[in-house]
């Protein structure tokens, strides 16, 4: 038998993907490694999932069963390197299979040859889709039960477990994500050499969620620092009587007011809301913001159309402001790659009329921002349920004022209405100084076509951060916007985004913009081109960014073209980076960024390599203006289990994530609590509440480490009863539910308890003897007449009632039973 390989010694390839059918999500956890060009999938819990007759014996590197049919007999033999499927039997390389940790994974090729389905795996999106060659059972349950009908919902029959609160500490022990680097420049003027240390902490300070980040380099020698604290609560159980659900303070950017001011820069602030956290930053428009490491970028899709891409930045932030929503499903997805070959991906999905407030509902939000430079920004928003379809809506801001220190403040009442095929909102915005805005929208759907209509009438020489005064100043705007998804005959939708503006000047002159994107996805790579043609004072000008990403198995490309077709024919500038995994987790990557404005260009190249613990990469770059630099960089993230006190070292980054300790033992006098002469359990492992059983497993203390956890969102915890040893053991409680929090590991105790059986018959005492009783309701019932189990005996009368907790208890005939057939028993 191969020798058994660790999840600890694979986890540089883990990928966490969503497993789909018929677009049902079975599991948004299933866990995979990548090796090399290939996808190694696990047999065992992918035969669960799919409800699929095969069992795998881990220990033996073996697998049987049945697929679909009795006679079609499946078995799987990884010393031999040999499977036989319905009686025919194939031999395979040795390395397209192997025993991880305690499961069996398989290459996702080798098993769309073994099973009857096809396995596409799209990268880009961690989706693992299952196609079926012949219909399986699961399809059939699945219809009749009419479960999650459109593409990405939630089985609605998942778990929902009791949940655990863990208090926040004055001071924790942190999270911490660092990166080392160091660097020499020569050429071109330059003559230089340095380091630099950027590090990423998270943990409980002061009772609150801190996060910090620290960036320090030698050319400027003054570090960047930046320290938040807060809170966030989907509950709404933050601040007593004001029931927030977020609460922030410290280094923050205020979000941006459509029509009225941008976000603001660096600073610090402080800000309240209770608006739910599963919903846009606004009524129209949602707000993308997070941290994003060194080394890593990110391409951002809206309904599965590339629409944007960036790269970390010397602040460790990413930012996509004012995204537009459209009337039906908003899904956005950020796909993080990082230097050493991690992906990562975050949905977001919304429904529009998921928005509206119930009827005496009060949401708000409260924020004001000290920028960096010196400006003021306040932002006061509330929203209040009038009727199940009607909202109003008020809000008091306040701006620095174009080109003066003044202050400018506004107010803003409006209305919306929600109905079945439409969103009406009406809203007036009247400036201190004078001045009004008028903004009415409609956004409504028709046929395949999401339609957005909206009406600007400023009046009085109204002004803010987007529209100034002059004889160019506005004085309506009148914009179209229509998103669809066009299906082609044997290709992949074509996403179409349209938006077409009318602005109307004070001085009489009209202003026309038409912007058009087309999105699709080509094989493997997702391709995007927006055109937008400006007509201003009768001058034409017709500009342009195509963009294409493609990730496969072991090939990463990202390109960005900005150019312009008129007046005149030009290329802006290009950037295209290429990545390629190698094997024993190497990983190269290239680059070429051209600029024509600057006319230089430079040509980059890194060669890193994942050390499990650690990653370390060196890289290089060369201009055509002579510089050349060469560097190194070492990442590595820290985090400590308070249970055991022992820190873990991992080169994918955990700061951002929230973890738990999960400890396993036999509850022998069912107190819920480890005394000294309980036993652990060990080489138990856990479900996670979207299906996937994580690949971690209890140890000889019993405990296993639960790590990468999304925070701001909560995660069922179930001790799986198959893993466990000893077949009359079983979970004391059914599961927990936590809200992970940035760097903080949770403690969870998950009690075993030893349970027994009962066995015996039931039959009928007559004149002529006794007799078997079959189809016999039987219920086991406690000291309180709780029934606790019950069964129903066989033809012969035999019954058996399996895993009974230790107790005292009586057994009957089901009172209606009993009294339906005129039985007296004992």
């Amino acid at each position: 038998i191969p020798e058994p390989v660790t999840p600890r010694d694979r986890e540089a390839n883990l990928l966490m993907l969503e497993l789909q059918l018929d677009g049902h999500v079975l599991s948004d956890s299933l866990n995979a490694y990548q090796d090399g060009r290939q996808i190694l999938l696990p047999l065992g819990e992918l035969a669960r999932l799919l409800t699929l007759a095969i069992a795998v014996r881990p220990a033996q590197g073996t697998a049987s069963g049945f697929v679909l049919r009795e006679d079609s007999v499946f078995s799987l033999n990884l010393a031999e390197t040999v499977v036989a499927v319905g009686g025919r039997e194939q031999f395979f390389e040795a390395k397209l299979a192997a025993v991880i940790g305690d499961e069996i994974y398989v290459s996702s090729q080798l098993l769309a040859k073994w099973l009857p389905v096809d396995l596409e795996l799209v990268i880009s999106r961690l989706q693992l889709i299952v196609k079926p060659r012949q219909r399986l059972p699961l399809q059939d349950k699945l219809a009749r039960e009419g479960v999650g009908a459109r593409l990405g919902e939630r089985r609605a029959d998942g778990p929902v477990y009791p949940r655990l609160s863990v208090p926040y500490a004055w001071a924790g022990v942190p999270f911490v994500d660092q990166t080392f680097g160091a660097q020499v420049r020569r050429g071109g003027g330059a003559n230089e050499q340095g380091a630099s240390y950027t590090a990423y902490f998270t943990g409980d300070l002061l009772g609150m969620e801190a996060a910090a980040y620290i960036s320090r380099r030698q050319h400027p020698s003054t570090p960047d620092l930046r320290l938040t604290l807060g809170r966030q609560d989907p509950d709404a159980g933050l601040l007593g009587p004001l029931r927030a659900r977020s609460v922030e303070l410290g280094s923050m950017s205020v979000r941006g007011v459509p029509n009225l001011m941008f976000g603001g820069p660096a600073g610090q602030g402080a800000s309240v809301s209770n608006r739910p956290l599963n919903q846009p930053t606004g009524f129209d428009r949602h707000s993308l913001r997070g941290d994003l490491p060194p080394g890593w970028d990110l391409n951002l899709y809206y309904n599965d159309a590339l629409v944007a891409y960036q790269q970390s930045r010397a602040d460790g932030r990413y930012a996509f402001e004012d995204l537009p929503l459209a009337f039906g499903v908003n899904e956005f997805r950020l796909v993080f790659t990082g230097p050493l070959g991690q992906v990562r991906v975050e949905r977001q999905r919304f429904l529009l009329d998921q928005s509206i407030v119930k009827p005496g509902e009060f949401v708000y939000s409260v924020a004001q921002h000290r920028a960096e430079d010196g400006d003021l920004r306040s932002v006061a928003q509330i929203d209040f349920g009038l009727t199940r379809t009607l909202s109003a809506n008020a809000g008091l801001f306040r701006s620095p004022r174009l080109g003066t220190v003044e202050q400018q403040a506004y107010t803003q009442i409006g209305m919306r209405g929600y109905w079945e095929s439409m969103v009406l909102s009406a809203q007036f915005t009247g400036a201190r100084t004078g001045g009004s805005l008028v903004d009415i929208n409609l956004k409504t759907r028709l046929g395949g076509y999401a339609l957005d209509l909206q009406h600007l009438q400023l009046q009085d020489g109204f002004e803010s951060d987007l529209f100034a005064r002059g004889p160019q100043a506005l004085r309506s705007r009148d914009r179209l916007r229509v998103n669809a998804a066009i299906k082609l005959a044997g290709s992949q939708p074509l996403t179409m985004s349209l938006e077409v503006v009318q602005d109307a000047l004070q001085s009489g002159d009209k202003n026309l913009l038409a912007q058009v994107r087309l999105s699709s996805v080509m094989g493997a790579t997702s391709v995007s081109n927006q055109l937008s043609w400006q007509n201003q004072g009768g001058a034409s000008r017709v500009e342009g960014i195509a963009q294409l990403s493609r990730r496969v198995v072991d090939i990463g490309l990202n390109a960005q073209l900005n150019y312009s077709l008129q007046p005149q024919t030009t290329l802006h500038s290009l950037t295209l980076t290429a990545d390629r995994n190698l094997d024993a987790a190497y990983r190269v990557n290239a680059a070429v960024t051209h600029s024509v404005a600057s006319k230089s260009t430079v040509w980059s190249a890194a060669l890193s390599k994942n050390l499990g613990s650690f990653g370390l990469a060196i890289n290089g770059s060369y201009s055509n203006r002579g510089e050349l630099a060469l560097g190194v960089q070492l990442f590595v993230a820290m985090g400590r289990d308070p249970r055991t006190g022992g820190w873990t070292l991992d080169a994918q980054p955990q700061a951002g994530t929230g973890a738990v300790s999960a400890r396993a033992f036999v509850d022998r006098n069912l107190n819920g609590i480890r005394d000294a002469d309980e036993e652990y359990v060990v080489n138990a492992g856990f479900m996670l509440g979207g299906g996937g059983r994580h690949p971690s497993r209890t140890d000889a203390s019993g405990t296993a480490f639960i790590a990468h956890l999304p925070t701001g969102q909560y995660a069922d915890i179930a001790l799986d009863p198959a893993t466990l040893d000893d077949p009359q053991w079983r979970p004391a409680t059914p599961g927990v539910r936590v809200l992970p929090r940035p760097g903080l590991v949770q403690l969870i105790e998950f009690p075993v308890i030893s349970t027994t059986e009962i066995d015996g018959t039931v039959y009928l005492v007559n004149k002529k003897g006794r007799r078997g009783i079959g189809d016999a309701r039987i219920e086991l019932v406690d000291d309180q007449g709780l029934v606790i189990a019950a069964t129903v005996s066989s033809m012969d009368g035999y019954y058996l009632l399996p895993q009974v907790i230790p107790g005292t208890y009586r057994l009957r005939i089901a009172p209606e039973q009993a009294t339906k057939l005129g039985l007296v028993g004992n």
